[in-house]
């Protein structure tokens, strides 16, 4: 087998069975599906169970990096691909992806080339943008998308620590960058309440620790956490403000959103500064 596609899911009832579908077809098919549970407590594994061979690995709710390491020790496959439970693929997706490592020795790991947002009626989702990685932007992500097992394992899978950005971190800690895989089209969803989009800001706050250098250092932290809670209201409606120039949002629409979004990003760093916390 030359493929495992390694998918960490947490309560996604609600996407995981459209992930599955789109994997089943897939051009390229010697491939295993790994499902790793990390700890859901809705349908999500009820929904999997119905697929014909896929695997499911039960873990704990420690977050999507232990759950991605998790499940690359388990791999059958020669080269591991990581994908998350809310994207759809173009048919030819997995294919293209896996060529230039096919095809060349030397590439350690790919990355795709174009991700785009599948719900944008919704107006919350709209507001993240349509074009999550275009074309001319791929190659500054450093998201490892697929990789081959044994430099995986080799370089110590990815780093927990840094929460959210977990899969860039072979490149954050190690130099390795991924070769962009041309032609690998898929389809993410953004967050479409404001709920959701205060989780994922929250998330994506945790990471900031380990991602920059002001928040690395004790002292620099702290005193950097506190501006950031002192500025949040200018932060949220010089961007409303920015926003409304070029949108038919009405003001107080922008104001919920970008308190949602700048208020989960905050609530993020203060969890790594002060509580060491970095999952979702």
């Amino acid at each position: 087998m030359k493929v495992s596609i390694i998918i960490p899911v947490y309560n996604e009832e609600k996407d995981i069975g459209n992930c599955i579908e789109s994997l089943k077809k897939q051009t390229f098919k010697d491939f295993e599906t790994i499902i790793v549970d990390d700890g859901s407590t809705d349908r999500t594994l009820e929904i999997v169970k119905k697929f014909a061979k896929v695997r499911i690995i039960k873990g704990e709710h420690k977050g999507a990096g232990i759950s991605r390491n998790l499940g690359a020790k388990k791999a059958r496959g020669r080269i591991l691909v990581f994908i998350d439970a809310d994207m759809t693929f173009d048919k030819n997706y997995i294919k293209n992806l896996i060529k230039p490592l096919l095809n060349n020795k030397e590439v350690i790991g790919t990355s795709h080339d174009y991700e785009v947002a599948v719900n944008t009626k919704n107006k919350w989702s709209r507001l993240w943008g349509e074009i999550r990685v275009s074309k001319k932007q791929a190659k500054d992500v450093k998201i490892f998308r697929a990789i081959r097992k044994d430099k995986f394992l080799k370089l110590g899978g990815f780093d927990s620590r840094y929460g959210y950005a977990d899969d860039q971190t072979l490149w954050i800690k190690h130099g390795v960058i991924p070769v962009i895989a041309p032609n690998t089209i898929c389809y993410h969803k953004n967050p479409e309440t404001l709920k959701s989009t205060y989780m994922q800001s929250r998330w994506i706050g945790t990471s900031w620790k380990e991602r920059y250098f002001w928040f690395k250092i004790p002292i620099l932290s702290y005193i950097a956490a506190l501006i950031l809670i002192v500025l949040l209201p200018l932060m949220i409606l010089g961007k409303a403000a920015k926003t409304i120039l070029h949108s038919d949002y009405k003001f107080i629409d922008l104001i919920r959103f970008y308190s949602a979004k700048f208020g989960g990003y905050c609530m993020g760093v203060l969890d790594s500064v002060f509580l060491n916390k970095f999952s979702r």
